[in-house]
C-alpha cells in the first residue's frame, strides 16, 4: 500500500511523515518491505491497526516461579536455562521437540508438535522465559506450546522486556516478540498529541474511563495489574457501547419503514401443511406464529430464527415463504456454501414442485448462460423462490416484488449482508428479513450481536430422533473404529469420515483427506462405495456426489467440514471425526448433527492422537458428555472467545478484540443502556457528542453498513 497523501509533506528533496493513527506502518523505523508484508498477514497495515493488534497474555516478570514450586493444572511463568534440546518422530511421521529447561530448584520440560524451526532458536546456557499451563506427565513437569522468549542476556533484555507486566502478541513467520514490542513502543511515542478521542467525554466521566491515549499505553505496557484492568475496561466499554450503537440504530430504522402488510395464510400454506407425511411440533407451530405474525403487521420483520441441527428451520422459512409468495410476492433464500444452497434447492424443489411454485438456484458457478437465463425469469416474476450463496444479493440480480428474505446460517454472514438482504429503497416497503442459524448461539452473544432482531426459538425436536452416541477413540483403537463402520454399511447405513485439511502440509500432524481417502478406499473400504468431497471441487462435481451420497449409491463419504451446515441425508449412522481438537465445539456439533436425523440410532467416533494435551482433551470430553447445542455453545464461547469460536473476525462482525459477552454480560448492558440514552437526547447525532459517535460508528463499520440517524 502507498502512502496517503495526508500523512507526509515534502520539505526541499525530502519526505516528512505526519505520524497519526492512519500512517501506513511502513513509515516506522525498522519496517521494511518484508516486515511490511508479514505485518499485513496479522491485519497489520497502519499505525492504527498496529495499536489495536493486542497483548493475548502477559508475561509477569514481576514474579517468576521457580521450577520446583510449580504445580500442574496451573498456569505459570518460568525463567531457566537450556539443558537440552532436540526432536523425535512420532508413530504418524510427525515430529515432537523438546527443550529442558533448569533452574537450581528443578527442570522443566517444554514441548511443541511439528515445529523443528523451533530449535534454531535454542543453545545450551542460553536463559528462557516460558509461560503456559504447567502439566504432569509421565512422572516430569512439562508445559506444552508454551508462550517463549529466548535472550543472550541473562536479565532477559531491558526496559521494555523484563521486570513489569510484559505483553505477548500474536505473531506470524518474519515477526518477532522483541521486535514487534519495540515497533508497538514507538508508535505509541511517536503519535504522541495525535489521538483523536473516540468515546464523548461525558460517557468518560460518567463512567470513569480513561483518555484513548491513556488506555493504549496501559493495555500494551501496563504500569502494574490495575492499570491493566482499567485499560481493558476502556476500550471494551468502547468496543461494546459502538455495537450496542448500531444496533440501536438500526432497530429505530427498521421500526421507521413500512413493510410490506400481508393477509392471512391462503391455499399453498395449507395445502404444504397438510401434506406432509408428519406433524409440525409445537415449537414449529409457535415460530410460525411469531413470523407470520409480523409479516401481517405493517412493519418490517426482522427476526432471528434459532434452532438445534435437525430441529425443521428450512420448513418453517418455507412456509413464511410461500405465505408472501401466494400472496404475488417472491422470496429468496441464502445460504453460505454452493453445497447448501443447493440442498436447499433440491429439497425445496420437492416441496414447490405439486403445489405449482417455482424454485431456481443461483450460485457464484451457476454458468453464464443458466445464470443470464434464471436472472430473466426472476426479473418477469418467473420464479417464485429463489435460493443461492450471496450470489442472489448482487447488484445484477432484480428481484421486482421481493416480499422475504431468508438468511441461513446468519453468523457465517456480516452485519453488511444482514443489512442488505432485505433493502430495496429509502422509500418503497422492505422486504421482510428473517436470518437463521442451526449453531446454538449463546443469549449474552445474541444479545450484542444480533441486538436489532426480534428472536424466534425452535427447542424441541421432531419426535423419533434418537441420541447420538458419541465416543472417543484413540489411535491404537482405529481399527475397532473401522469395524464399527463397516458393520454399519453392513446393515445398509451409510458412513462420514471427517478430516481438518484437505492436504497434508509440512510440519503439520494433522491427517488429511486427499491421503486418507487413498487408504479409506484402496485399504480399510475396498469392496465399498467409497467418494471424496471437499471445497475445492467444481461446484457440479460437489452437486453429484452429494446427490449419489443422498440415493445411497455411495457407503462412506470422506470430507472436510464442506458437509458442516444443512446436509441431510437421514440414512447415514456412523460418523469418524479425526483431529477433533481442531475443531470448535459449536462445529463439531454442527459437523455431529449430520448424523441421528432417521429412525436408526446413530454413533459419531472422535478419533484423538495421543499426544493431546489435557485443556484440549478436557474440551472433547465434555463435547462427547453433552449433546445440549446451547451448552456446547456457552463452553466454546468461554474457552475460545467470541472471536475464534464464531469466526465473527472473518465474517464482518465488529469488535471484540478484547470484548467477550461470556465474561462481559454487564457491561453490554451498560452499554446498551448509553447508547439507548444518547439517542434519545440527540437522534440525528448532530450535537457534539453525537458528531464523536458518528465518526467513530463510520471509522468501526463503514458509512455503508451505518443507518441514518434521526
Amino acid at each position: 500500500m502507498g502512502p496517503s497523501a495526508r500523512n507526509y509533506r515534502r520539505l526541499g528533496d525530502r519526505v516528512k511523515v505526519e505520524f497519526n493513527l492512519a500512517t501506513q506502518v511502513q513509515f516506522l523505523k525498522s519496517v521494511g518491505p518484508a516486515r511490511a508484508r508479514a505485518l499485513l498477514r496479522l491485519g497489520i497495515d497502519t499505525v492504527g491497526s498496529l495499536l489495536h493488534h493486542y497483548p493475548r497474555r502477559y508475561f509477569d516478570r514481576t514474579n517468576c516461579e521457580r521450577i520446583g514450586r510449580l504445580h500442574p493444572g496451573t498456569e505459570a511463568t518460568v525463567q531457566g536455562e537450556v539443558l537440552t534440546s532436540g526432536e523425535r518422530r512420532t508413530r504418524r511421521g510427525g515430529s515432537l521437540q523438546t527443550v529442558t529447561l533448569g533452574d537450581d530448584t528443578g527442570v522443566l520440560f517444554c514441548i511443541w508438535f511439528n515445529q523443528s524451526y523451533l530449535l534454531k532458536q535454542f543453545r545450551p546456557g542460553q536463559r528462557v522465559m516460558a509461560s503456559g499451563q504447567v502439566q504432569f506427565h509421565g512422572g516430569k513437569l512439562q508445559m506444552a506450546h508454551p508462550d517463549f522468549e529466548v535472550s543472550d542476556n541473562a536479565d532477559g533484555g531491558a526496559g521494555l522486556h523484563t521486570g513489569r507486566l510484559v505483553p505477548v502478541y500474536g505473531l506470524t513467520a518474519g515477526v518477532g516478540q522483541h521486535w514487534l514490542r519495540a515497533l508497538v513502543d514507538q508508535a505509541l511515542e511517536r503519535c504522541a498529541g495525535q489521538w483523536p478521542e473516540t468515546l464523548p467525554a461525558s460517557l468518560r466521566r460518567k463512567r470513569r474511563l480513561p483518555p484513548l491515549v491513556e488506555a493504549l499505553q496501559g493495555i500494551h505496557f501496563p504500569a502494574n495489574s490495575d492499570a491493566l484492568s482499567t485499560a481493558r475496561q476502556r476500550l471494551v466499554y468502547e468496543e461494546l457501547f459502538y455495537i450496542q450503537m448500531l444496533m440501536a440504530l438500526r432497530r429505530g430504522d427498521q421500526q421507521q419503514r413500512t413493510g410490506i402488510a400481508l393477509s392471512a395464510p391462503g391455499d399453498l400454506t395449507t395445502r404444504l401443511v397438510g401434506g406432509l407425511p408428519f406433524q409440525l411440533t409445537g415449537a414449529q407451530r409457535r415460530v410460525l406464529a411469531e413470523i407470520l405474525a409480523d409479516l401481517r403487521s405493517g412493519r418490517v420483520m426482522h427476526r432471528l430464527l434459532q434452532g438445534d441441527v435437525g430441529s425443521g428451520k428450512t420448513l418453517v422459512a418455507f412456509i413464511a415463504a410461500l405465505f408472501v409468495i401466494e400472496q404475488g410476492y417472491q422470496a429468496t433464500l441464502m445460504a453460505p456454501t454452493e453445497v447448501l444452497a443447493r440442498q436447499h434447492g433440491r429439497s425445496l424443489t420437492g416441496y414447490a414442485g405439486p403445489l405449482g411454485v417455482t424454485v431456481e438456484t443461483l450460485t457464484g458457478s451457476t454458468p453464464a448462460a443458466e445464470r443470464r437465463a434464471i436472472l430473466a425469469a426472476v426479473a418477469s416474476g418467473e420464479v417464485d423462490l429463489l435460493v443461492g450463496t450471496q450470489a442472489v444479493i448482487q447488484d445484477t440480480v432484480h428481484v421486482p416484488r421481493l416480499g422475504l428474505a431468508v438468511v441461513d446460517e446468519q453468523h457465517r454472514f456480516g452485519v453488511r449482508q444482514r443489512g442488505e438482504s432485505g433493502r430495496k429503497g429509502d422509500t418503497a416497503p422492505q422486504a421482510h428479513v428473517l436470518v437463521m442459524s442451526a449453531t446454538p448461539i449463546p443469549r449474552s452473544l445474541s444479545l450484542t450481536l444480533y441486538g436489532d432482531l426480534d428472536l424466534s426459538l425452535i427447542d424441541e425436536l421432531p419426535q423419533g430422533r434418537q441420541p447420538i452416541e458419541t465416543r472417543i477413540a484413540k489411535e491404537k483403537e482405529e481399527g475397532e473404529v473401522w469395524q464399527a463402520c463397516r458393520d454399519e454399511i453392513a446393515a445398509g447405513r451409510q458412513v462420514y469420515v471427517i478430516y481438518p485439511v484437505i492436504e497434508e502440509t509440512e510440519g503439520q500432524d494433522l491427517k488429511a483427506a486427499t491421503v486418507e481417502f487413498q487408504k479409506l478406499a484402496g485399504e480399510v473400504f475396498s469392496d465399498r462405495r467409497v467418494a471424496l468431497l471437499h471445497g475445492r471441487l467444481k461446484a457440479r462435481e460437489k452437486d453429484g456426489i452429494m446427490a449419489e451420497f443422498s440415493a445411497g449409491k455411495i457407503d462412506v463419504l470422506v470430507a472436510t467440514t464442506v458437509i458442516e451446515v444443512g446436509v441431510d441425508v437421514p440414512n447415514a449412522t456412523a460418523m469418524v471425526i479425526h483431529n477433533p481438537e481442531r475443531f470448535g465445539l459449536a462445529q463439531l456439533h454442527q459437523l455431529r448433527g449430520r448424523i441421528g436425523r432417521g429412525a436408526h440410532k446413530s454413533r459419531c467416533w472422535l478419533l484423538c492422537d495421543r499426544f493431546l494435551a489435557e485443556e484440549s482433551f478436557a474440551r472433547i470430553r465434555f463435547f462427547a458428555a453433552n449433546s445440549d447445542g446451547f451448552a456446547l455453545a456457552e463452553e466454546d464461547l468461554r474457552v475460545r472467545g467470541p472471536g475464534e469460536a464464531w469466526g465473527v473476525r472473518q465474517h464482518g462482525a465488529p469488535g471484540f478484540r478484547l470484548a467477550n459477552p461470556l465474561t462481559d454480560t454487564a457491561l453490554v448492558a451498560v452499554c446498551q443502556e448509553d447508547a439507548r440514552a444518547l439517542l434519545a437526547g440527540d437522534p440525528d447525532l448532530s450535537g457534539p457528542d453525537g458528531r464523536v459517535v458518528r465518526q467513530g460508528l463510520d471509522a468501526v463499520f463503514g458509512r455503508h453498513v451505518v443507518p441514518s440517524a434521526g
